[in-house]
């Protein structure tokens, strides 16, 4: 058996070498050589690039294809790849970022998406490619069993027609069982894509349906069984405690259609001396129009719910069956003046108008009869329109100094008088024989709260509320030098009007393990007076040879923890060594800590999929507890894997990511990811 198991090692190892490649990264191209049978095989370049686009003006913003084993242990992980959100625990559950700084704007009134962003990618983040031939990356994460582990798959094929026409297609698949009972999720999404980028003209259209369907367990009954197990009758697996939800389902379906297009006029110049010759064009101005098209479902579903859990019930019926439905259309149309054509155009300026309609469908009480389930009719629609102006100056080219400031003010609708005034900088500075980066964030924004902050209907939940216009200013600055691998950010915002998710039941007299001490409720709620945060991070990574000490600390406090509850201090370490084996396997070997400071975390309230303030009268406190992972990254050429032993120091203790949501226990993750060429 062993000389089988050896040479099927040998076997795999060589099939490996003989795919892959070292590099691939933004502007390498290199050749394979190899000969078969005497025959030198066809060259095959490796040269792939990736951007985003402005979901406003199509801009385009290059990143990075991800190609790296560094970090690949944490990358699948639902509280981030430095464990800065708060989750429910399993693959894919709804989140929310403890740093009240990273916390970024929603592109949609759909907040039900907004906290399932590690499956959901917004048309803002959306990657393009542009390939020298045929790609396909193949990613491959699992844990655990049948009954406790999750899968997560996800594959991205590109291909050029030729040097401008890219078309690709993306299928991205979770399924986590979930370690503890009536937690799976189940998302199954699809996007196509096509691109042109001519000299002329530049098109990006994308296509996405997604289907997601997770299931709702209220939390645990009794946190006793991970603080003081031995309290308890009988010894349990994490599968075995009880939980307050079963039969219980939050579901959602997406159609996302996103096209950005825009014609350059312009002229070609000569470039290049006389051993290269080459005319290259030059954009003077440029016309765009961008169109959105959003069609989104939810449904909340139960057919197993305790007695008196509920604060509410507007539908007394045997089973719960909220459905909402919103739909989006949206088209912008601007004009450009591109920077760089002469040295006066030191800047580009955008103008545009854009027009937004909404329709929003909920149940109501004229449409919906006592006694039945509580879904939305076609009669109950509501509507929005909104027409906004819009501008930006930005300077992206040279060295020294780039800027982007953006302004959106909304003129009629519900928005009108709407206001979004943002502006980015860096600056870098020669220092010590590098280059050391300043950047400042700052923003003003006065926004009427969305929709569903405003209205909502469902058996359980119900309010329509005439919110004040939110009001929120920010400025952060940042500091960066690569040399040190050296960033500090420090930040302070004020928030005038808070509009926020709050708690709301009733002490149950007859509490029992099958009946919950409160019941449970959520409304929106807004605080009047001004609020303020402020926030530093300070990422700093030592390295001794082969030994490395990677750090993100970050401090915050709040004027008002009961409305924005914030862990202060947050830690990530990672200690590995970092070394290369017969030239060709790349190899990272270390320990990771992630680790927030106590404090009265976000309730979670499956009614709506959001997080909520606690209740004040039932307050819990989650985190001063440390999470340690041990793990190897490999990367062999074009292949990447990585095995880690998750949670490896779990022990009776406060192990909880949100109230009545433990951490998963300690156990074995593993993944793959893999890069084909032609």
């Amino acid at each position: 058996m062993l000389p089988m198991l050896t040479a099927s090692a040998q076997r795999i190892v060589g099939e490996l070498e003989a795919n892959t490649d070292m590099f691939m990264t933004p502007g390498d191209s290199l050749l394979e050589q190899e000969k078969e049978d005497g025959k030198k095989k066809k060259n095959v370049p490796v040269d792939i690039r990736a951007w985003n686009i402005d979901p406003t003006y199509g801009n385009i913003t290059a990143v990075p294809v991800d190609t790296t084993n560094h970090m690949m242990h944490n990358k699948n992980l639902s509280e981030g790849t430095n464990g800065h959100f708060e989750h429910l625990g399993n693959l894919g559950s709804p989140r929310l970022n403890r740093v009240f700084m990273e916390r970024k704007d929603f592109d949609s009134d759909f907040i039900f998406l907004q906290p399932f962003d590690q499956f959901y990618t917004s048309p803002g983040q959306f990657k393009y490619y542009n390939t020298k031939s045929p790609f396909l990356n193949a990613t491959y994460n699992f844990c655990g069993s049948k009954t406790t582990g999750d899968d997560h798959v996800k594959v991205v094929y590109t291909n050029n027609a030729n040097r401008y026409i890219n078309i690709g297609g993306l299928f991205d698949y979770m399924y986590g069982q979930g370690y503890y009972d009536s937690q799976s999720t189940s998302y199954m999404g699809a996007s196509g894509w096509a691109s042109y980028t001519g000299d002329t003209y530049n098109l990006h259209l994308q296509y996405t349906h997604n289907y997601m369907k997770l299931a709702e367990n209220g939390g645990i009954t009794d946190e006793n069984y991970i603080t003081h197990p031995e309290n308890m009758e009988r010894s349990y697996a994490s599968n075995d405690i009880p939980t307050w939800l079963s039969s219980t389902w939050s579901k959602q379906e997406h159609d996302i259609i996103h096209l950005n297009h825009r014609y350059n006029f312009g002229f070609y110049r000569t470039v290049g001396d006389s051993a290269k010759i080459s005319e290259e064009f030059v954009p003077v101005a440029s016309i765009f129009h961008t169109f959105d098209l959003k069609s989104l479902r939810r449904a909340y579903i139960a057919y197993n719910t305790p007695p008196t859990y509920h604060t509410y019930d507007y539908f007394p019926a045997d089973t719960t069956n909220d459905r909402t439905r919103y739909f989006s259309m949206k088209n912008i149309v601007g004009l450009s003046l591109r920077e760089g054509f002469n040295r006066y155009a030191e800047a580009g300026l955008n103008a545009y108008v854009s027009f937004q309609h909404q329709t929003f469908q909920m149940p109501d009480t004229l449409s919906t009869p006592l006694g039945q389930a509580s879904r939305y009719t076609p009669n109950n629609k509501q509507s929005e329109n909104t027409m906004s102006i819009g501008g930006q100056i930005l300077r992206t080219q040279g060295h020294t100094l780039h800027y982007n400031i953006n302004a959106e003010v909304g003129i009629t609708g519900v928005h009108s008088g709407d206001l979004e005034l943002q502006a980015q900088a860096d600056l870098n500075l020669p220092l010590l024989g590098d280059t050391a980066t300043a950047r400042i964030n700052a923003y003003i924004k006065r926004q009427t709260p969305n929709y569903y902050m405003r209205h909502y209907h469902s058996r359980h939940a119900w309010w329509d509320l005439d919110l004040s216009r939110e009001t929120r200013t920010r400025i952060e600055g940042q500091l960066s030098w690569e040399k040190t691998h050296t960033k500090l950010t420090v930040g302070v915002e004020n928030l005038k009007n808070y509009t926020y998710f709050k708690y709301v039941g009733n002490a149950n007299a007859n509490a029992s393990s099958t009946i919950p001490a409160y019941t449970k409720g959520i409304t929106p709620a807004q605080h009047s007076e001004n609020l303020q945060v402020v926030g530093a991070n300070l990422q700093q990574n030592f390295h001794f040879g082969v030994f490395h000490l990677d750090n993100d600390i970050t401090f915050q406090t709040t004027t008002n923890k009961d409305i924005i509850p914030l862990p202060t201090l947050m830690l990530y370490h990672n200690m590995y060594v970092s070394f290369t084996y017969a030239h060709v396997l790349n190899i990272e070997l270390g320990a990771d800590l992630k680790y927030f400071s106590e404090y009265y975390a976000p309730d979670y309230s499956p009614i709506v999929s959001q997080y909520m303030v606690q209740n004040p009268d039932n307050k819990v406190k989650v985190g001063n507890y440390p999470i340690v992972s041990i793990y190897a990254n490999f990367d062999l050429k074009r292949t990447r894997f990585y095995i880690q032993y998750y949670h490896a120091n779990q022990s009776d203790g406060r192990y909880f990511w949100a109230p009545g949501y433990p951490v998963n226990p300690k156990g074995i993750h593993m993944g793959i990811s893999w890069n084909f060429y032609d």
